[in-house]
């Protein structure tokens, strides 16, 4: 299959992160694969450094004659079959193109949309198919009627076999702990993500005071950066974490490539995030096995079964958050006993193969129905 994926913006964030990592399996699997995305842009320049197909493609005018030429042109010469796009501008452009190709538009975040006669358009028309991450996004979609039941599906999150499968889980935990100074029988909680309001970072240090009352002292390890419309709220956890007295319990580790050796080195992970479509540290949490809190919004109850894979606790909510990770922390059994199934979850569901080969069959429904399409007539890229 020839398909070119396309990432318009140029911060670093889950959505990007996904995308790439999609681009390198479907070139390690045999497709024929492309991304288009900003040169200046941290997504072109990680492809680029992981020797993955990228190309220089501005999309700030989405509707420009000039982008939608090269946009055509680029889709031509590539003999592209899909096109899966990812945010609004991105997605805009190729729908200049369904005359030649197949167009996916995949959302990644579960903020609600406003309905309107040309978003209606833009969304049922500009696009043979739609994947959302989470099935709370889709039934959104639908009910506003931007999403068609039979042209859409959620493909959930994924973890790659580093995170079922780390060679040396015994000694990766020494080193790391030693590497960030916890000592080998502390207590250590895990949250990964980036550092911005949505996802929380404020009311689990919080949570984490309120622990100590409860006779708990656990580390926390935040893994993540802020970007720079990000810096003042990242300030503003600091200074919270010296307010609240747990100076040298919470350590800001900025980003880090290696997420599956920092979750075998915590005990456990805790997702307060306010908004989410469905989270794959949790699913990574899930397949190394370690036990999961997480606040009860998005997609996150879609996989996060209370009391069967995890916890839930409400959002924004530091005193409920400290209740559900002091369970975790005191009642071993139980603990023991949701790790466990959702590990089996993960396993039988969320591996990347099994995700990506659900990607697969979606482009090829996707490439039925642009043949089947009145109008635009589809008439292929003669390749």
């Amino acid at each position: 299959m020839r398909i070119l994926h396309t990432i318009p913006g140029r911060n670093w964030g889950g959505m990007e992160h996904r995308t790439i990592e999609q681009v390198r399996w479907l070139k390690t699997n045999g497709h024929a694969v492309w991304l288009a995305s900003p040169a200046d842009g941290e997504s072109f320049r990680r492809a680029e450094a992981a020797g993955l197909p990228v190309v220089d493609f501005d999309f700030d005018r989405p509707w420009r004659p000039s982008t939608v030429r090269a946009l055509r042109k680029l889709a031509i010469e590539c003999g592209i079959e899909v096109i899966d796009t990812h945010v609004t501008r991105d997605a805009k452009a190729a729908a200049a193109c369904l005359d030649l190709c197949a167009v996916v538009r995949s959302r990644h975040v579960n903020q609600p949309l406003k309905p309107s006669m040309i978003r209606r358009m833009q969304w049922r028309m500009g696009a043979d198919h739609i994947i959302t991450v989470a099935e709370c996004t889709r039934r959104h979609l639908m009910e506003i009627g931007l999403a068609d039941p039979r042209r859409s599906v959620s493909i959930g999150g994924w973890a790659d076999e580093r995170f079922f499968a780390l060679p040396d889980p015994v000694t990766t935990r020494a080193r790391l702990r030693a590497e960030l100074g916890l000592p080998e029988t502390a207590y250590a909680w895990v949250c990964v993500g980036m550092i911005r309001p949505d996802k929380g970072q404020d009311h689990l240090i919080d949570a984490l005071a309120l622990l100590g009352g409860k006779g708990l002292a656990p580390l926390l390890v935040i893994v993540g950066s802020a970007t720079a419309e990000c810096a003042g709220y990242e300030a503003g956890l600091r200074q919270q974490v010296e307010a609240r007295g747990l100076t040298g319990r919470v350590m800001f580790t900025g980003y880090r490539d290696d997420v599956s050796e920092l979750m075998q080195m915590g005990d456990a992970v805790v997702i307060p995030s306010l908004t989410e479509a469905q989270p794959r540290v949790a699913v990574q949490a899930f397949a190394t096995g370690k036990p999961v809190v997480a606040s009860a919004v998005g997609g996150v109850p879609e996989i996060v079964f209370d009391g069967e894979t995890g916890r839930l606790v409400p959002p924004a909510d530091p005193a409920c958050l400290a209740e559900a990770m002091a369970a975790v922390m005191t009642d071993g059994e139980t603990t023991a006993r949701i790790a466990a199934n959702a590990r089996r979850m993960a396993e039988e569901t969320m591996r990347f193969d099994h995700r990506m080969n659900q990607t697969l069959e979606t482009y090829r429904t996707a490439m039925t129905h642009a043949r089947s399409r009145s109008f635009p007539r589809f008439r292929g890229v003669g390749i």
